[in-house]
């Protein structure tokens, strides 16, 4: 199997699995709250922390209504996004912040123009949310920079996995596929484990679980699995008001997924020989 490279940091191929704390929306539009975030993430034992970079202007129209109301003081999307972000400066900010921290910085990019700013900043690799494997141009624009594509599989059937995956190695970059399934939260009898090694002999390449159930046990079980990747949402409250705060996992979860990677390396260093038993 293939390995990829984010920043200094190999994964797949036995290397130990590469575990993302996905903030998302979660900080409300608070900068301070994303700085928490990194914080927090570093110290619950993540290898890398996530955010969603969105450009209101860049990928949403003035008076467009939300198709989920998930916001109780924005009166459409645009109005939503636009208070979701941050500057060029506060954005160099956070991803200096996560370096302090040993954490690697990754944010998703949902326009060209988000590409470019977060080009800037160093960015190691690139995500592909499972609703935009077929924005083509944000692809293109991604792979010129040289650097992985990481694409969550959640809305597309095999045949289209397929498509993206040549798609995106025709554009000479990287890949690593993430099952997904976008439902919010996920029920455990619909994470679909057993995809990550399908993914994974089908395409060559490494593969995870990008996981939306709010559970810690579908990402313990996947390193159990083998997985290279895992990335699950993050808050600090399962009572806080949020999109994504139903699919995530408190620090504390996200902390027994950190203990269980390191307590599986721990097993699988030490076989046991059943004739000296």
């Amino acid at each position: 199997m293939s390995t990829i490279k984010i920043g200094d940091r190999v994964v797949g191929d036995g290397a130990p699995a590469l575990l993302i704390a996905e903030v998302g929306q979660a900080h409300d539009g608070s900068l301070g709250t994303a700085h928490a975030f990194i914080d927090a993430a570093a110290e619950a034992g993540a290898d890398a922390i996530k955010f969603q970079t969105h450009i209101a202007a860049a990928e949403s129209t003035l008076d467009e209504e939300f198709r989920v109301k998930f916001s109780k003081q924005d009166a459409n999307r645009y109005d939503y996004w636009h208070r979701m972000e941050f500057s060029p400066e506060q954005w160099v900010g956070l991803a200096d912040h996560a370096k302090e921290k040993g954490l690697i910085f990754l944010s998703s990019a949902f326009s060209v123009a988000a590409v470019d700013l977060l080009d800037g900043l160093g960015h190691p690799a690139w995500k592909i949310g499972s609703g935009e494997y077929k924005s083509t141009d944000l692809m293109a624009a991604m792979a010129a920079t040289g650097k992985p594509i990481l694409l969550s599989t959640g809305m597309s059937r095999w045949a289209e996995i397929a498509e993206s995956a040549v798609g995106i190695r025709a554009l000479g970059v990287d890949l690593g596929l993430f099952q997904c399934t976008s439902r919010y939260p996920t029920p455990l009898d619909q994470v679909g484990l057993n995809v990550i090694d399908k993914l994974r002999a089908a395409h060559d390449c490494p593969a995870g679980l990008s996981d939306h159930s709010g559970s810690p046990y579908p990402a313990l079980a996947a390193l159990a699995r083998g997985a290279d990747m895992i990335e699950v949402h993050v808050t600090f409250d399962k009572r806080l008001f949020g999109p994504d705060v139903p699919a995530s996992l408190t620090f504390e979860e996200f902390r027994q997924v950190a203990d269980g990677r390191a307590a599986f390396a721990t097993m699988d260093a030490h076989p046991v020989d059943k004739d000296v038993v």
